[in-house]
């Protein structure tokens, strides 16, 4: 099963359509920004969202038991994790603050394009 997990993750379909999601994600949280358009069509955007997260989460979780203590060990993957789970705590009294880095996740593209990810590296080297 973990073989076939790891196929399922790994697959160039599906980090295509979680790129396709983090930009979707980052359209829909300049969306928010507008109280106009929150008024109009406000449940339709934060429903989306929390569907997106829900693939977000569902995503880590199946790179953690593909991966187990290897996921724990790549920066990159720390990254994702951090940038999702700050997107599950409560945005509400002395976490509200954590809302606005909810756009972080638009920067889980640099782990997903190779091309971005040495990029990055090669700054921080």
């Amino acid at each position: 099963m973990q073989a076939k997990l790891k196929l399922f993750i790994e697959n160039a379909l599906l980090q295509k359509i979680i790129i396709t999601l983090i930009i979707i994600n980052a359209v829909l949280l300049g969306l928010e920004t507008s109280d106009a358009i929150m008024a109009k069509i406000g449940t339709p955007i934060l429903l989306l969202d929390k569907a997106i997260l829900v693939v977000f989460v569902v995503e880590i979780v199946c790179r953690m038991i593909v991966y187990r203590l290897g996921f724990w060990k790549d920066p990159w993957s720390l990254f994702d994790f951090a940038v999702v789970a700050i997107a599950l705590v409560p945005a509400s009294g002395a976490f509200s603050v954590l809302r606005a880095l909810r756009v972080l996740r638009v920067l889980r593209l640099l782990t997903l394009v190779p091309s971005m990810r040495r990029v990055v590296g090669a700054l921080l080297g």
